[in-house]
Protein backbone atom coordinates (compact mmCIF):
# COMPACT_ATOMS: atom_id res chain seq x y z
CA UNK A 1 0.00 0.00 0.00
CA UNK A 2 1.24 3.62 -0.74
CA UNK A 3 0.91 5.36 2.40
CA UNK A 4 0.59 8.73 0.25
CA UNK A 5 -2.17 7.67 -1.63
CA UNK A 6 -4.05 6.51 1.02
CA UNK A 7 -2.88 10.28 2.78
CA UNK A 8 -4.11 12.11 0.04
CA UNK A 9 -7.96 10.24 -0.39
CA UNK A 10 -7.83 10.87 3.66
CA UNK A 11 -7.07 14.43 3.32
CA UNK A 12 -9.66 14.87 0.71
CA UNK A 13 -12.05 13.56 2.71
CA UNK A 14 -11.07 15.34 5.89
CA UNK A 15 -11.14 18.46 3.97
CA UNK A 16 -15.40 17.98 3.27
CA UNK A 17 -16.18 18.55 7.06
CA UNK A 18 -13.87 21.08 7.99
CA UNK A 19 -12.21 24.14 6.11
CA UNK A 20 -8.61 23.91 4.93
CA UNK A 21 -5.71 26.10 3.77
CA UNK A 22 -3.28 24.27 1.88
CA UNK A 23 0.18 24.41 1.87
CA UNK A 24 1.46 26.41 -1.65
CA UNK A 25 2.40 23.27 -3.91
CA UNK A 26 0.26 20.67 -1.38
CA UNK A 27 3.37 20.30 0.86
CA UNK A 28 6.25 22.63 2.24
CA UNK A 29 9.60 20.77 3.03
CA UNK A 30 10.47 21.67 6.70
CA UNK A 31 14.37 22.20 6.82
CA UNK A 32 15.69 20.94 9.60
CA UNK A 33 17.46 23.64 12.21
CA UNK A 34 21.46 23.05 12.55
CA UNK A 35 21.65 23.41 15.56
CA UNK A 36 19.25 21.27 16.50
CA UNK A 37 21.58 18.53 17.62
CA UNK A 38 23.13 20.74 20.28
CA UNK A 39 19.77 22.06 21.66
CA UNK A 40 19.59 18.19 21.99
CA UNK A 41 22.40 17.55 24.00
CA UNK A 42 20.96 20.74 26.31
CA UNK A 43 17.65 19.99 26.72
CA UNK A 44 18.49 16.28 27.61
CA UNK A 45 20.98 17.07 30.81
CA UNK A 46 19.88 20.36 31.44
CA UNK A 47 19.82 20.33 35.54
CA UNK A 48 23.87 19.84 34.83
CA UNK A 49 25.96 22.61 33.84
CA UNK A 50 29.39 22.39 35.76
CA UNK A 51 31.16 18.98 36.08
CA UNK A 52 33.71 18.74 38.35
CA UNK A 53 33.91 14.73 38.74
CA UNK A 54 36.82 13.26 36.58
CA UNK A 55 35.54 9.48 36.63
CA UNK A 56 38.26 7.36 35.38
CA UNK A 57 41.18 5.35 37.36
CA UNK A 58 43.44 7.10 36.15
CA UNK A 59 42.60 11.40 36.25
CA UNK A 60 45.62 12.85 34.91
CA UNK A 61 46.65 14.68 33.08
CA UNK A 62 44.01 16.75 31.86
CA UNK A 63 44.90 15.40 27.65
CA UNK A 64 45.72 11.65 26.91
CA UNK A 65 47.85 11.05 23.29
CA UNK A 66 46.36 8.67 21.51
CA UNK A 67 47.40 6.89 17.93
CA UNK A 68 44.45 5.86 15.55
CA UNK A 69 43.67 1.83 15.72
CA UNK A 70 42.50 0.82 12.43
CA UNK A 71 40.30 -2.13 12.50
CA UNK A 72 43.23 -4.68 10.96
CA UNK A 73 44.84 -4.19 14.60
CA UNK A 74 41.72 -3.99 16.57
CA UNK A 75 38.53 -4.18 14.60
CA UNK A 76 36.70 -3.12 17.96
CA UNK A 77 33.68 -0.66 16.07
CA UNK A 78 31.63 -3.41 13.63
CA UNK A 79 28.26 -1.63 14.25
CA UNK A 80 26.88 1.69 13.02
CA UNK A 81 23.63 3.21 14.03
CA UNK A 82 22.11 6.63 12.53
CA UNK A 83 18.68 7.48 11.50
CA UNK A 84 17.03 10.82 9.48
CA UNK A 85 14.30 11.99 8.02
CA UNK A 86 12.31 13.88 6.21
CA UNK A 87 8.96 16.55 7.05
CA UNK A 88 6.65 18.47 5.50
CA UNK A 89 3.78 21.08 6.28
CA UNK A 90 0.61 19.90 3.93
CA UNK A 91 -1.63 22.99 5.85
CA UNK A 92 -3.98 24.00 8.66
CA UNK A 93 -6.77 23.14 9.41
CA UNK A 94 -9.65 25.50 10.70
CA UNK A 95 -12.28 23.92 12.58
CA UNK A 96 -14.74 26.71 14.24
CA UNK A 97 -12.39 28.79 16.73
CA UNK A 98 -10.01 26.07 16.63
CA UNK A 99 -7.34 25.32 14.31
CA UNK A 100 -3.89 22.91 14.00
CA UNK A 101 -1.49 22.91 11.35
CA UNK A 102 -0.91 19.03 9.76
CA UNK A 103 2.60 18.10 8.96
CA UNK A 104 3.53 14.63 7.46
CA UNK A 105 7.20 13.11 7.67
CA UNK A 106 8.53 10.04 7.61
CA UNK A 107 11.66 8.58 10.45
CA UNK A 108 13.80 6.13 9.69
CA UNK A 109 17.29 4.28 11.55
CA UNK A 110 19.99 2.25 10.25
CA UNK A 111 22.26 -0.45 11.85
CA UNK A 112 25.02 -1.44 9.22
CA UNK A 113 27.46 -4.19 10.23
CA UNK A 114 30.84 -3.86 8.96
CA UNK A 115 32.96 -7.40 7.49
CA UNK A 116 36.52 -7.97 8.78
CA UNK A 117 37.27 -7.12 4.40
CA UNK A 118 35.56 -3.39 5.37
CA UNK A 119 32.41 -3.69 3.46
CA UNK A 120 29.38 -2.76 4.99
CA UNK A 121 26.10 -4.52 4.48
CA UNK A 122 22.23 -3.35 5.96
CA UNK A 123 21.69 -5.24 9.45
CA UNK A 124 17.96 -3.69 10.13
CA UNK A 125 16.64 -0.98 8.70
CA UNK A 126 13.09 0.57 9.19
CA UNK A 127 11.27 4.04 8.40
CA UNK A 128 8.13 5.48 9.95
CA UNK A 129 5.46 7.78 8.21
CA UNK A 130 3.70 9.58 10.18
CA UNK A 131 1.01 12.21 9.89
CA UNK A 132 0.73 15.16 13.10
CA UNK A 133 -1.45 17.73 14.27
CA UNK A 134 -2.45 19.28 17.63
CA UNK A 135 -4.92 16.91 19.58
CA UNK A 136 -5.85 20.05 21.88
CA UNK A 137 -6.43 22.53 18.60
CA UNK A 138 -8.87 19.64 17.51
CA UNK A 139 -12.33 18.51 18.50
CA UNK A 140 -12.34 14.59 19.81
CA UNK A 141 -14.35 13.80 17.19
CA UNK A 142 -11.86 15.19 14.48
CA UNK A 143 -9.03 13.81 16.13
CA UNK A 144 -10.85 10.26 15.85
CA UNK A 145 -11.18 10.43 12.39
CA UNK A 146 -7.53 11.18 12.20
CA UNK A 147 -6.56 8.19 13.92
CA UNK A 148 -8.93 5.96 12.27
CA UNK A 149 -8.07 7.54 8.79
CA UNK A 150 -4.24 7.50 9.38
CA UNK A 151 -4.29 3.95 10.83
CA UNK A 152 -6.52 2.74 8.04
CA UNK A 153 -3.39 4.32 5.82
CA UNK A 154 -0.17 2.38 7.55
CA UNK A 155 0.70 5.72 9.33
CA UNK A 156 1.79 6.88 12.74
CA UNK A 157 0.05 9.78 13.78
CA UNK A 158 1.51 12.01 16.36
CA UNK A 159 0.39 14.38 19.05
CA UNK A 160 1.88 17.79 18.33
CA UNK A 161 0.65 19.38 21.55
CA UNK A 162 2.23 16.75 23.62
CA UNK A 163 5.27 16.91 25.54
CA UNK A 164 8.44 14.93 25.13
CA UNK A 165 12.23 15.38 25.81
CA UNK A 166 13.05 16.98 22.32
CA UNK A 167 10.23 19.03 21.48
CA UNK A 168 10.05 20.79 25.02
CA UNK A 169 12.44 23.15 24.26
CA UNK A 170 9.92 24.94 21.63
CA UNK A 171 7.23 26.39 22.16
CA UNK A 172 3.42 25.05 22.56
CA UNK A 173 1.95 28.17 20.53
CA UNK A 174 3.68 27.62 17.29
CA UNK A 175 2.90 24.10 16.38
CA UNK A 176 4.68 24.06 13.17
CA UNK A 177 7.68 25.35 14.96
CA UNK A 178 7.11 22.40 17.04
CA UNK A 179 7.03 19.97 14.49
CA UNK A 180 11.23 19.52 13.72
CA UNK A 181 11.01 18.71 17.48
CA UNK A 182 8.55 15.38 17.49
CA UNK A 183 9.47 14.59 14.50
CA UNK A 184 13.45 14.21 15.35
CA UNK A 185 11.58 12.57 18.57
CA UNK A 186 10.05 10.02 16.68
CA UNK A 187 13.55 9.65 15.16
CA UNK A 188 15.55 9.28 18.42
CA UNK A 189 12.93 6.76 19.69
CA UNK A 190 13.28 4.58 16.54
CA UNK A 191 16.61 4.83 17.03
CA UNK A 192 16.31 3.62 20.88
CA UNK A 193 14.54 0.07 19.10
CA UNK A 194 17.33 -0.40 16.28
CA UNK A 195 20.03 0.01 18.93
CA UNK A 196 18.55 -2.38 21.69
CA UNK A 197 18.24 -4.73 19.38
CA UNK A 198 22.45 -4.24 17.47
CA UNK A 199 22.95 -5.20 21.23
CA UNK A 200 21.41 -8.68 21.16
CA UNK A 201 22.83 -9.04 17.92
CA UNK A 202 26.09 -7.96 18.28
CA UNK A 203 29.40 -11.26 18.93
CA UNK A 204 30.45 -10.18 22.57
CA UNK A 205 33.73 -8.44 21.01
CA UNK A 206 31.63 -5.98 18.73
CA UNK A 207 30.99 -2.49 19.80
CA UNK A 208 28.34 -0.10 18.34
CA UNK A 209 28.34 3.44 17.43
CA UNK A 210 25.59 5.10 17.76
CA UNK A 211 25.31 8.89 16.50
CA UNK A 212 24.07 11.38 19.13
CA UNK A 213 23.57 11.15 22.98
CA UNK A 214 23.24 8.31 24.74
CA UNK A 215 21.19 10.56 27.46
CA UNK A 216 18.29 10.21 25.03
CA UNK A 217 15.84 8.71 28.25
CA UNK A 218 14.64 5.70 25.90
CA UNK A 219 18.05 5.30 24.94
CA UNK A 220 19.60 5.56 28.06
CA UNK A 221 17.31 3.18 30.17
CA UNK A 222 17.37 0.31 27.85
CA UNK A 223 21.38 0.76 28.38
CA UNK A 224 21.51 0.86 32.07
CA UNK A 225 19.54 -2.66 32.36
CA UNK A 226 22.65 -4.42 30.86
CA UNK A 227 24.71 -6.08 33.19
CA UNK A 228 28.46 -4.38 33.33
CA UNK A 229 29.14 -1.57 31.14
CA UNK A 230 26.71 -1.73 27.35
CA UNK A 231 29.41 -1.84 23.98
CA UNK A 232 27.99 0.85 22.92
CA UNK A 233 29.53 4.71 22.49
CA UNK A 234 27.37 7.84 21.19
CA UNK A 235 29.16 10.17 19.21
CA UNK A 236 28.13 13.84 18.76
CA UNK A 237 29.40 15.94 16.03
CA UNK A 238 27.28 18.81 17.55
CA UNK A 239 26.99 19.56 21.42
CA UNK A 240 26.41 22.11 23.81
CA UNK A 241 28.74 25.17 24.37
CA UNK A 242 28.10 26.32 27.88
CA UNK A 243 29.71 23.52 30.26
CA UNK A 244 32.22 24.48 32.98
CA UNK A 245 34.84 22.17 34.33
CA UNK A 246 35.88 22.48 37.45
CA UNK A 247 40.01 20.63 38.26
CA UNK A 248 41.11 20.16 41.57
CA UNK A 249 39.65 21.16 44.93
CA UNK A 250 39.54 24.49 47.37
CA UNK A 251 41.38 27.91 46.30
CA UNK A 252 43.47 26.21 43.71
CA UNK A 253 40.39 24.95 41.95
CA UNK A 254 40.66 25.72 38.14
CA UNK A 255 37.72 26.59 36.05
CA UNK A 256 37.65 26.20 32.27
CA UNK A 257 35.04 26.52 29.97
CA UNK A 258 34.24 24.23 26.74
CA UNK A 259 36.07 26.88 24.77
CA UNK A 260 39.32 26.79 26.83
CA UNK A 261 39.13 23.22 27.37
CA UNK A 262 39.14 22.56 23.86
CA UNK A 263 41.56 25.19 22.52
CA UNK A 264 44.19 23.33 24.64
CA UNK A 265 43.31 19.51 23.00
CA UNK A 266 45.31 18.58 19.91
CA UNK A 267 44.73 16.42 17.64
CA UNK A 268 44.48 12.62 18.11
CA UNK A 269 43.99 13.20 21.83
CA UNK A 270 41.21 12.73 24.49
CA UNK A 271 40.19 14.85 27.45
CA UNK A 272 39.46 12.80 30.61
CA UNK A 273 36.49 11.40 31.14
CA UNK A 274 33.44 13.40 33.36
CA UNK A 275 30.90 12.06 35.43
CA UNK A 276 27.07 12.91 33.98
CA UNK A 277 23.80 12.13 35.52
CA UNK A 278 25.61 10.56 39.09
CA UNK A 279 27.83 8.66 37.19
CA UNK A 280 25.33 6.89 34.70
CA UNK A 281 27.15 8.11 32.02
CA UNK A 282 30.54 8.83 31.27
CA UNK A 283 31.89 11.45 28.52
CA UNK A 284 34.68 12.94 27.18
CA UNK A 285 35.77 14.69 23.98
CA UNK A 286 38.20 13.47 21.09
CA UNK A 287 39.93 15.27 18.33
CA UNK A 288 40.01 14.21 15.22
CA UNK A 289 41.74 16.77 12.73
CA UNK A 290 44.13 19.56 13.78
CA UNK A 291 43.28 22.53 14.59
CA UNK A 292 45.20 24.61 11.90
CA UNK A 293 42.54 22.94 8.64
CA UNK A 294 39.61 24.47 10.59
CA UNK A 295 37.68 27.78 11.37
CA UNK A 296 37.41 27.74 14.99
CA UNK A 297 38.67 25.19 18.15
CA UNK A 298 35.21 23.09 18.53
CA UNK A 299 35.70 22.41 14.50
CA UNK A 300 37.38 18.69 14.11
CA UNK A 301 35.93 17.76 18.00
CA UNK A 302 33.33 14.88 18.93
CA UNK A 303 31.69 14.42 22.00
CA UNK A 304 31.75 10.83 23.23
CA UNK A 305 29.14 8.89 26.07
CA UNK A 306 29.52 5.77 27.14
CA UNK A 307 26.51 4.55 29.31
CA UNK A 308 27.86 3.12 33.23
CA UNK A 309 25.47 1.15 34.94
CA UNK A 310 27.85 -0.03 38.00
CA UNK A 311 28.47 4.24 38.18
CA UNK A 312 32.19 3.89 39.26
CA UNK A 313 35.43 5.09 37.84
CA UNK A 314 35.47 3.64 34.41
CA UNK A 315 38.99 1.99 33.36
CA UNK A 316 41.20 4.49 31.86
CA UNK A 317 42.78 1.81 29.51
CA UNK A 318 39.53 1.26 28.17
CA UNK A 319 38.85 4.74 27.47
CA UNK A 320 42.01 5.09 25.35
CA UNK A 321 41.23 2.24 23.06
CA UNK A 322 37.48 3.17 22.40
CA UNK A 323 39.28 6.99 21.62
CA UNK A 324 41.99 4.84 19.24
CA UNK A 325 39.86 3.01 17.48
CA UNK A 326 37.19 5.92 17.09
CA UNK A 327 40.27 7.79 15.73
CA UNK A 328 40.51 5.60 12.86
CA UNK A 329 37.50 5.87 11.91
CA UNK A 330 37.91 9.26 10.65
CA UNK A 331 40.13 8.54 7.75
CA UNK A 332 37.60 8.72 4.61
CA UNK A 333 35.59 11.90 4.74
CA UNK A 334 32.22 13.15 2.62
CA UNK A 335 34.18 16.30 2.08
CA UNK A 336 31.89 19.10 0.27
CA UNK A 337 28.74 17.01 0.50
CA UNK A 338 28.03 17.67 4.55
CA UNK A 339 28.87 20.79 6.73
CA UNK A 340 29.50 18.86 9.53
CA UNK A 341 32.41 16.57 7.40
CA UNK A 342 35.02 17.58 9.60
CA UNK A 343 33.39 15.50 12.81
CA UNK A 344 32.07 13.09 11.13
CA UNK A 345 32.49 9.07 11.04
CA UNK A 346 32.54 7.49 7.83
CA UNK A 347 30.25 4.30 8.53
CA UNK A 348 27.74 6.76 10.65
CA UNK A 349 27.61 8.93 7.43
CA UNK A 350 27.30 5.82 5.12
CA UNK A 351 24.17 4.82 7.41
CA UNK A 352 22.42 7.69 7.79
CA UNK A 353 22.36 7.86 3.19
CA UNK A 354 21.22 4.28 3.72
CA UNK A 355 18.52 5.97 5.45
CA UNK A 356 17.87 9.21 3.16
CA UNK A 357 17.90 6.64 0.03
CA UNK A 358 14.88 4.95 1.62
CA UNK A 359 12.36 8.16 1.92
CA UNK A 360 10.03 9.53 -0.37
CA UNK A 361 11.57 12.38 -2.63
CA UNK A 362 9.91 15.66 -2.20
CA UNK A 363 8.96 15.83 -5.42
CA UNK A 364 7.45 13.02 -4.95
CA UNK A 365 5.30 13.42 -1.77
CA UNK A 366 4.04 17.56 -3.16
CA UNK A 367 3.06 15.58 -6.67
CA UNK A 368 0.64 13.22 -3.82
CA UNK A 369 -0.32 15.75 -1.28
CA UNK A 370 -3.60 17.60 -2.19
CA UNK A 371 -6.54 18.74 0.23
CA UNK A 372 -8.89 18.90 -3.02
Amino acid sequence: MNPLRSLRESLQEIAQKVEVLPAIGGAIEDLERPDFEEREDHAVNEEERVFDAVFETQPTPLYRPLQPVGREQDHRYRYFLDGSFRSYFLGTILEQERESPVHFAQVGACLLRREDDGSVRREALEVRSLLLAGRKRLSEELWELLEERTRRAGLHLVDLTEQDIVSRILSDFDLRNKAGGKVRYEMRRLEAELLLQGIRRAPPDAWIIADGSLLFQPILNGLLRESGIPRVIGVSKNFRKDPQFVFGRGPRAERRSIYQLLAGLEANCRTVAFSAQGGKVVFWYVRLREQRHLDYPLMGVVKVELANPPQEPVDSELLDQLSAALLAERSVTPHGQDRRWHAHLYPIFLAERAVKECLFSREVVQQYMRWR
